[in-house]
């Protein structure tokens, strides 16, 4: 490959192997507060950036929802006991500590940079939830406010947020074609189950994230929406000729890289036999090298997924996994348990690099690509966002874009009875608790504040995501007393957690003692909607601003105007 940036390449020739190793790893940071194996990561084996988790104490263990498995245990030997949500910082703070983190990596010789990557999807997919931060609809949800402009502005908004703060390599966008109604993976993630949509709102996002210097990443390549299987727990096979794979899968890909929009892609840990039947496409020659970079010409930063995730840890073991990926293609290891796991993927790698499997002349491929593409977004040099994040937080136009996009996001999917505005003297509001955050903006019980500013006489039960038999029995109970004439009730759908749709399907059968809304985050009838629901609101998003939209919705305060996101899928 040519290098025409000479300090990227006499940087290269000053570094030792540990530091070459080091420079293709991304490590994890679960928190808000660095303990010393992170300055560990910087300092001793000089990773070359951190994938940052900031709502969990520690990276925890890959359950599976259906049958309550554990299929990857991540051993943590820390002495944390509780895998409770970190503590909750302002934007200052978290600032604060990226800033000491970037000096301990200038403090290394060379001072090569620390990049920070992060998943800002949208909705529940928001690494960066404290402190103020405007939040913005699921990317389905984007694409139903019928606008790619919006996409295009929403990005340039996360972008703003997320430098300011210190993220500086987003995860995003999603390029995955929902083409499976029951994907409990990527479902909402995707814009849309249409190729050429997905391209369209994808391209505006990926414009408004290069604009603000944030760099974009498109996954998960070559395409992972046609699976009805979670990764994180077992091997999606995505089983599309090689002809429909190009036409649908990889259009997204093919068009945004001829366009120049794609400064790194994700791997997808599945396994596409159009191409190759044999491997995960993580550890695939023929999908990374042969299609990614020979075929469609990619010439950006190939990153894997979550490395300890369960369908490539199962199949190959994490570290060697790790190496097999570089051996593949990939440029950049995306490894996040913070355990003895990391010293063995180092020497594993090593050993690949001492046995020839992978050339020296291909790691300082590897490595200049990834010291390239920082060295064009400006991470070398002195800090740009010396300033307070909470000043880029608090502004009036990002606040009036995450409300405008909430409001034109969500839509009534069924009104047959005619209860939405909802009637009735007495509500009851059935709530899920919401993931583990917990702050004034995003907490439990969200939905039900919102409705108390329209309805004086609105109760609460607020249940867990995945519903206990202690919460069936209190829903069951407030059924039966006949108390309420309106009953509005979430029924979300997060992958990782299992359902309530059965339940809910069960409930409305019968004479329920009062009218139910449904207030949901899919327009999907396979994963949230009851077949059976006649009044069902889809909010595309459980985040604040979605869920205060979504509440003036039920009690006339506000016109949904978000249209049917689907193109091959009539409104049910």
């Amino acid at each position: 490959m040519e290098k025409k940036n000479s300090y990227i390449k006499n940087l290269i020739d000053r570094m030792s192997l540990e530091q070459k190793i080091g420079a293709v790893l991304t490590l994890g940071f679960a928190g808000t507060v660095p303990k010393s194996h992170i300055y560990k990561y910087i300092e001793k084996y000089h990773c070359g950036g951190l994938r940052l988790s900031c709502d969990m104490r520690q990276f925890g263990n890959y359950v599976d929802p259906d049958g309550n498995k554990t299929v990857v245990k991540v051993e943590n030997a820390n002495g944390i006991r509780f895998n409770g949500p970190a503590p909750v910082p302002t934007a200052g703070q978290y600032k604060a500590v990226l800033d000491d983190l970037q000096k301990a990596a200038e403090n290394r010789p060379l001072s090569i940079p620390l990049h920070f990557s992060y998943d800002q999807e949208g909705g529940s997919s928001a690494d960066f939830f404290f402190g103020g931060v405007s939040l913005f609809p699921k990317p389905m949800g984007i694409r139903s406010a019928d606008d790619p402009d919006m996409a295009y502005r929403i990005a340039r908004a996360v972008a703003r947020q997320g430098k300011a703060a210190g993220f500086n390599w987003i995860h995003s966008p999603v390029l995955d074609v929902n083409s499976e109604a029951s994907n409990p993976e990527i479902y909402t993630r995707a814009y849309s189950d249409d190729a050429e949509v997905v391209t369209e709102y994808a391209r505006e996002t990926c414009r408004g994230l290069k604009e603000e210097r944030m760099i974009a990443t498109g996954k998960h390549f070559p395409g992972r929406g046609h699976s009805d299987v979670d990764a994180h727990f077992r091997v999606p096979v995505i089983n599309v000729d090689e002809q429909t794979l190009w036409e649908r899968e990889l259009l997204p890909y093919r068009k945004l890289i001829a366009e120049g929009l794609l400064p790194s892609i994700m791997i997808a840990h599945s396994i596409f036999p159009a191409i190759d039947p044999d491997h995960i496409a993580t550890v695939s020659g023929k999908v990374i090298t042969g299609l990614l970079r020979e075929k469609l010409g990619f010439e950006g930063v190939i990153t894997t997924d979550s490395m300890t995730m369960g369908a490539i840890a199962t199949k190959y073991g994490v570290a060697n996994a790790c190496a097999l990926s570089l051996e593949a293609g990939a440029d950049l290891v995306l490894m996040k348990a913070e355990n003895g796991l990391v010293e063995e993927v180092i020497e594993t790698i090593g050993t690949f690099l001492r046995e020839g499997r992978i050339s020296m002349e291909e790691m300082d491929n590897k490595v200049y690509r990834i010291l390239n593409l920082k060295y064009e977004y400006g991470l070398f040099g002195p800090a740009k966002n010396t300033g307070c994040p909470e000043a880029v937080l608090q502004d009036g136009e990002i606040r009036e874009l995450a409300r405008r996009a909430a409001r034109r996001s969500i839509f009534v999917q069924r009104d047959r009875e005619a209860q939405i505005p909802v009637q009735g003297e007495r509500i009851l509001v059935i709530e899920q608790k919401v993931k583990e955050y917990n702050d004034m903006q995003w907490h439990s019980g969200i939905l039900w504040e919102a409705c108390l500013q329209y309805h004086e006489n609105v109760d609460y039960l607020e249940t867990s995501y995945s519903y206990d038999e202690t919460d069936k029995e209190r829903i069951v109970e407030a059924f039966r007393s006949r108390k309420y004439d309106t009953v509005i009730a979430t029924n979300y759908f997060l992958r990782g957690k299992a359902r309530n749709k059965q339940f809910w399907e069960q409930m409305l059968e019968g004479d329920s003692h009062g009218k139910v809304v449904i207030v949901t985050n899919t327009p999907y009838e396979e994963l949230s909607v009851p077949c059976n629901a006649e009044n069902v609101l889809v909010t595309l998003a459980t985040s604040p601003e979605n869920i205060k939209a979504a509440a003036a919705v039920l009690f006339g305060k506000m016109t949904p105007e978000g249209v049917w996101p689907l193109e091959h899928r009539a409104r049910a």
